[in-house]
């Protein structure tokens, strides 16, 4: 019966969505997820193909959201830079913000497992992805002319990417260790301030 079946795949993402929040995707245990959800260990499989299918099944619609967020930040910041350059690109790091904050509190834990727990899966470079993003931002902040290549302005992008790493990492660090929607919205609110309050004083502001 259909509802059965709906019933036994519910249950399986459930146990799976504890495991690999446990154990991230690498030492997760499709033995352990099919015994946490009541079912035999070869019975998983006549509803996931892998672990992979099953890390997809819960993590892409998350995933998807987070790109499309991301990517329309990207190109309103561009087109932004390509009509006049009158924008602060510090306020663009607060709507990542703004974005990673809302995504979760839609969907908490399949966040956190794409950020932190994905190593092994096709979602392992989305980190990099939002590093990449926070880079290109800071970049403009750095160097808001034409490109150079003098060893100033590549320093200036040396520190762009070492900033965003760190300021992301933070982020992250941060959905790891909470789970209540407001704590984390403050504590990335906070070290936004933090950093963006130091860079604003580098750059004499």
């Amino acid at each position: 019966m259909q509802y059965l079946k709906d019933d036994v795949k519910n249950s399986i993402l459930q146990a799976a969505l504890s495991e690999f929040m446990r154990h991230g995707y690498s030492n997760a245990s499709m033995r352990q997820i099919a015994n946490s959800a009541g079912i035999t260990p070869g019975n998983i499989y006549r509803y996931f193909k892998n672990k992979e299918d099953l890390f997809q099944e819960l993590i892409h619609p998350v995933y998807e959201k987070f790109i499309q967020y991301l990517m329309e930040i990207k190109d309103d910041f561009d087109d932004s830079y390509c009509v006049i350059n009158t924008t602060n690109p510090l306020d663009y790091l607060r709507k990542v913000e703004s974005t990673i904050v809302e995504l979760f509190k839609e969907s908490n834990v399949e966040l956190r497992i794409l950020l932190n727990l994905s190593s092994g899966s096709s979602y392992e470079p989305v980190k990099q992805e939002l590093i990449q993003l926070a880079a290109h931002i800071l970049m403009k902040v750095f160097i808001p002319g034409e490109d150079q290549q003098d060893q100033a302005m590549i320093e200036e992008r040396n520190l762009a990417h070492m900033l965003a790493g760190t300021l992301i990492e933070g982020v992250c660090i941060i959905l790891r260790d909470h789970e209540d929607g407001e704590t984390v919205r403050q504590l990335v609110d906070e070290l936004l301030r933090v950093y963006c309050a130091g860079i604003i004083s580098r750059l004499n502001i």
